[in-house]
C-alpha cells in the first residue's frame, strides 16, 4: 500500500483532531536522564523458544499476531521483561502494518478495516503500559523497518524493490505512525528498528519529525543492522554515511530545523561485532565534528546463527560467544570509559529471554 502527498497530508489533517492531555516532550520522565537504561529482549523468539509459539507466512505480523488470538500471552511476557528489571518496554510491534493486518485471516476473515487495526496498535501500547502494572517504566513504540514488513522478510537483506526510493518511503512510515496517533500520549519514545537502508534512515527522521505543528514531539532512536562482516549496511552503505545521515542538521521547506535522534546504534546484531562497530560509529561523529546522542544496543543471543528469511529457521552453527550478559555488560563498560555518548540504552534482541536480560541487569548493577 502506498500513500501520495495529499493522502499523507489528510492523515495529519486528522491527528489535529485527536484529544488528549500529554506529558511535556523530553521531560516526560525523569528516567529519560538516567545514563544506563535497560531495555527488553527479542519478544518473538521469546514466544517461540519458551511458549511454542509458531510464527510462518500465514502469520506475517509475527509477534503482533497475539494481539487478535492472544494478547493475554503478549502482556505476561512483557511482565516477565518488567520483573527482570527493565527500564523499557518495546511495544509488540516490530512488523505492525496495515498491509500485514490486512493479509491476516482471522476465523476465515481478514482484519482490512482502517479504524479496527488502529484499535489492535492502541492495544499494544496499552499492554506495554500495563506490563510495567504502576512501576516506573518507559514505553518505546517499536517500529521495524519497512523490510520487516515484506514477506519474506527484508530488513536483513534492505531489497526493497520499488520501494528504494525515499520520498515513497517517508510516505509509507508517515502513514504507518499516523496510525497510532490516538494513543500517542501513552507513548515515551518511538523506536525505529533493524534499518537497513540509508535513504530509510533519512525517511524515519522526516517521518519522526512530521507532527512538529502539533503539541508533541516524542524523543525517536534509530538502530541499524549489520549482518554481514563488511561493518556496512545491508545496501553497501559505510557506518561513515549512516551516522551522516543520521545526525545531520536537517531543514523543512520553511527552514525549521528537524530534531535529530535521541539515540542511535545497533541492533539484531552479533555481540561480537558491536565493539567495532560502536567505535567506527565514533571515529564517524568526529570526523563530522558532530556530538554523539544516547547509544542504543540490542545485540542478538543467537551465537552465531542466523536467521534464514525465506525457511523461517536459525540456521548455521551454534558457536561459543561466551556468556552473554557478560559480553554485553563488558562493553557497556568499555564505552562508558569512553565518555562519547551522553547515555546508553542497552537491551536484547533475537534469541534473548527475560532471564538473559535479568542476568545483564545483575552484571550492570554490580559494576555501577
Amino acid at each position: 500500500m502506498t500513500f501520495s502527498r495529499n493522502e499523507v497530508n489528510k492523515v495529519l489533517e486528522g491527528y489535529e483532531a485527536v484529544q488528549y492531555e500529554a506529558r511535556k516532550s523530553f521531560g516526560m520522565s525523569s528516567l529519560l536522564d538516567k545514563e544506563i537504561l535497560l531495555l527488553d529482549g527479542g519478544l518473538g523468539t521469546t514466544l517461540e523458544d519458551d511458549y511454542n509459539i509458531k510464527f510462518n507466512s500465514r502469520t506475517p505480523l509475527w509477534s503482533s499476531h497475539l494481539l487478535l488470538t492472544d494478547p493475554d500471552l503478549l502482556e505476561k511476557v512483557q511482565r516477565e521483561f518488567v520483573k527482570a528489571g527493565v527500564d523499557i518496554l518495546l511495544t509488540p510491534t516490530y512488523q505492525a502494518s496495515y498491509d500485514g493486518f490486512a493479509k491476516t485471516e482471522i476465523n476465515g476473515e481478514n482484519v482490512d478495516f482502517y479504524e479496527e487495526i488502529c484499535q489492535y496498535f492502541d492495544l499494544a501500547v496499552d499492554i506495554s503500559k500495563h506490563a510495567f502494572n504502576n512501576q516506573s517504566g518507559l514505553v518505546a513504540l517499536s517500529l521495524g523497518a519497512y523490510g520487516a514488513t515484506m514477506s519474506p522478510s527484508q530488513e536483513y537483506g534492505g531489497q526493497y524493490e520499488s520501494m528504494c526510493d525515499e520520498v515513497k518511503l517517508e510516505h509509507w512510515h508517515v502513514a504507518r505512525i499516523a496510525m497510532y496517533w490516538a494513543s500517542f500520549d501513552k507513548v515515551d519514545i518511538v523506536a525505529f528498528e533493524t534499518i537497513p537502508r540509508l535513504e530509510e534512515i533519512r525517511a524515519v527522521r522526516t517521518a519522526a519529525n512530521v507532527n512538529r505543528h502539533h503539541k508533541v514531539f516524542k524523543p525517536y532512536w534509530v538502530t541499524c543492522v549489520f549482518p554481514n562482516d563488511d561493518d556496512r549496511l545491508p545496501d553497501g552503505s559505510s557506518i561513515a554515511n549512516v551516522v551522516k545521515a543520521l545526525l545531520e542538521e536537517k531543514q523543512w521547506e520553511d527552514g525549521v530545523e528537524m530534531k535529530t535522534p535521541w539515540g542511535i546504534g545497533v541492533n539484531c546484531t552479533r555481540v561480537s561485532k558491536l565493539q567495532k562497530l560502536v567505535r567506527k560509529f565514533e571515529a564517524a561523529a568526529q570526523e563530522l565534528k558532530v556530538n554523539l546522542p544516547r547509544l542504543v544496543i540490542a545485540p542478538n543471543g543467537s551465537k552465531g546463527q542466523n536467521y534464514d528469511s525465506t525457511t523461517q529457521t536459525w540456521v548455521g552453527v551454534n558457536e561459543d560467544d561466551g556468556e552473554w550478559s557478560d559480553s554485553v555488560a563488558d562493553l557497556v563498560q568499555e564505552i562508558r570509559q569512553r565518555g562519547k555518548w551522553k547515555g546508553i540504552v542497552v537491551g536484547g534482541c533475537c534469541k534473548v529471554d527475560p532471564d538473559e536480560i535479568g542476568k545483564l541487569k545483575r552484571r550492570l548493577d554490580n559494576d555501577r
